[in-house]
């Protein structure tokens, strides 16, 4: 292995990995038609672990009667990667291959963590475009074979095949490209909008209400004016809080509408806990506490641990770390320091802590309060501090 990544090298270890597979599944099985082999189970933890896939291939004969012993049909079943006959585990090579990609991820920041572990994975779509053409050229798979590397949101799945490919085999994927490029086109007030039918949409269209979130956090303060006029009537309250928060723009047009979720005595506890949490990552905590006793008192924990969890991370924008609010709310019910313990509890998923929070972090190692000293502690520890 060696000292520094060579990513060339990978990318050799890769294709040798995938061709080898397939080849040897060919041999053993010369009767069998091979039709796929995908890099799928992909695993990481931003600025940490990074785990090599797993590797499975699937043959039509494997696929009839994989369905044939399930109440799943073949054409649910034909690109479930993880639901193949065929399953093949890393290797000592391929784990020291993820150890090595590990190591030089984490030598900087998340910024450089997210860049390398992006260029590792497109490593796998790239290993397995180049197998296809030669496996078809050795007869160890007839034409119609694909490789692909299968994440979870199938980003890698466009980049493992040709245009034709994906309309074949994936037409959702095309059908979501073709939508995507429209609503790219479109002025960025009507773009929120339309994003926004898809949240509110009661069945799921080309483009996922997940990916449409992400597009409107993108927007910005484009799409504030429309998860204010949205959050008041649309069925999902806490879908349009969580947008606010991740905006990051604490208007007064936002905080009011966040504020009037929150007192909504009739509305569901999900949709004022998110108001709640919204309005402490906006900053305007004070306005959750004012109404302290009048509001369930896990909306209550949910407000006082938002600012503080992984969800900060996703915001666009967000107020520095401070744990001044929560210590306050504390002092001021004493109650409310062993509940938090539970409600910010290690494993619940902290912030990511920033390079000028440090200071922050280290001054609140003698809190008074243990949840705020436990904190503090992991998420220097979790950042090399």
């Amino acid at each position: 292995m060696p000292s520094s990544l060579d990513w060339k090298a990978l990318d050799a270890h890769l294709l040798a990995v995938l061709l080898g597979a397939v080849r040897a599944h060919h041999d053993e099985h010369p009767e069998h038609r091979i039709y796929a082999a995908a890099f799928h189970n992909f695993y990481a933890e931003t600025g940490g672990v990074i785990a090599w896939p797993s590797l499975a291939i699937a043959t039509e004969e494997d696929l009839q009667a994989l369905a044939a012993g399930s109440s799943f049909s073949e054409d649910d079943l034909r690109w479930s990667p993880a639901d193949w006959t065929t399953q093949l585990d890393p290797s000592n090579a391929d784990d020291a291959w993820a150890a090595e990609v590990e190591r030089a991820a984490g030598r900087r920041d998340d910024l450089h963590w997210n860049a390398q572990y992006d260029r590792f994975l497109r490593a796998f779509a790239r290993a397995a475009k180049k197998a296809r053409p030669l496996l078809v050229a050795e007869n160890a798979v007839e034409k119609d074979f694909i490789a692909v590397a299968m994440d979870e949101a199938w980003d890698l799945v466009p980049l493992s095949l040709t245009p034709t490919q994906v309309r074949r085999h994936f037409p959702e994927l095309d059908e979501e490209a073709q939508e995507l490029a429209r609503l790219d086109s479109l002025p960025a007030a009507q773009r929120a909008e339309e994003l926004a039918d898809i949240l509110d949409a009661d069945t799921c269209g080309p483009v996922s209400a997940e990916v449409a979130m992400g597009l409107l956090t993108g927007l910005g303060a484009d799409a504030v004016g429309v998860a204010v006029a949205r959050i008041a009537r649309s069925r999902d309250r806490w879908r349009y809080a969580k947008l606010l928060a991740d905006l990051g723009v604490p208007s007064p047009e936002a905080i009011d509408a966040l504020v009037d979720v929150l007192r909504g005595t009739r509305l569901s506890e999900p949709d004022r806990a998110w108001a709640g949490a919204a309005l402490a990552r906006l900053g305007r905590l004070d306005l959750v506490l004012v109404d302290r006793e009048r509001v369930p008192r896990a909306v209550l924990r949910r407000a006082l641990a938002a600012p503080y969890t992984s969800f900060r991370d996703h915001a666009a924008i967000h107020p520095p770390l401070d744990y001044a609010p929560l210590e306050r709310a504390l002092s001021a019910d004493l109650a409310l320091a062993d509940e938090m313990l539970d409600e910010l509890s290690p494993g619940s998923g902290y912030c990511t802590l920033e390079p000028d929070e440090v200071d922050t972090a280290r001054d609140a190692l003698t809190s008074p309060f243990e949840v705020v000293r436990r904190h503090a502690a992991f998420i220097l520890d979790d950042a090399g501090h």
